[in-house]
């Protein structure tokens, strides 16, 4: 009987034991938990992955006239603004096309300057040939001949006003065609896509070549 108490007093006292080193070892173990005080704070969420990103929208530069490309001043990747000259095409051809342009039109202001000088003379001495005639002093082919040539002054300041207005449009067209010579950027973006070099010829005769993608 001694025996079984003795037992069972030596298995209290050990399971006093074991719980009173559990509760200390419990109490004192570090948690592995960091605690910080509360506060509002931005939660930044990122996903890595490899691969290539391509443009939502491109646009594609081209060039409206044929020749040498003289000059690039951008590069793939290169930030570029609305209105930027990228390249520039050898304007030297279409600059002496706007210069003899230039001189067809003056050259045709002056000829109807000096029809119109003409006009004025033949005007009056047909306006005196017709009193002269009324008068019976001038033989009715004298006026004939004054109104004709007066008419012909007519007809010819006609045919000068139109040399004139032709010889405008082709300065109007050259001057376009000098314009494209400089290839500029139409959107605001980056170079993603650089397609000629210098001395490179460009031909525009039938549809418009790609130079520079924006996107």
């Amino acid at each position: 009987m001694k025996k079984r108490i003795l037992i069972s007093i030596s298995a209290l006292i050990a399971v006093i034991f074991v719980s009173g080193f559990a509760f200390y070892f419990n109490k004192h173990r570090d948690s592995g938990y960091i605690t910080v005080p509360a506060k509002v704070d931005t939660i930044v969420e990122a996903v890595e992955a490899s691969g290539t990103v391509n443009p939502v929208n491109t646009v594609d530069i081209g060039s409206q006239v044929s020749g040498m490309i003289k000059d690039i001043y951008v590069d793939y990747n290169s930030k570029v603004t609305k209105g930027q000259l990228l390249a520039q095409i050898d304007p030297s051809l279409f600059q002496a096309q706007v210069d003899k342009a230039r001189g067809d039109l003056e050259a045709a202001r002056s000829n109807k300057a000096k029809i119109q000088a003409m006009l004025v003379y033949d005007k009056k001495n047909y306006e005196r040939y017709k009193r002269l005639y009324e008068k019976n002093y001038v033989a009715k082919s004298d006026l004939d001949l004054a109104e004709a040539t007066y008419k012909s002054d007519l007809a010819q300041i006609a045919a000068a006003q139109g040399t004139i207005n032709q010889a405008q449009a082709t300065l109007n067209n050259n001057l376009t065609n000098l314009r494209y010579t400089k290839i500029v950027s139409p959107v605001d973006g980056i170079v993603v896509s650089r397609a000629v070099d210098v001395g490179q010829t460009v031909a525009a005769s039938f549809q418009t070549p790609t130079l520079f993608q924006v996107a």
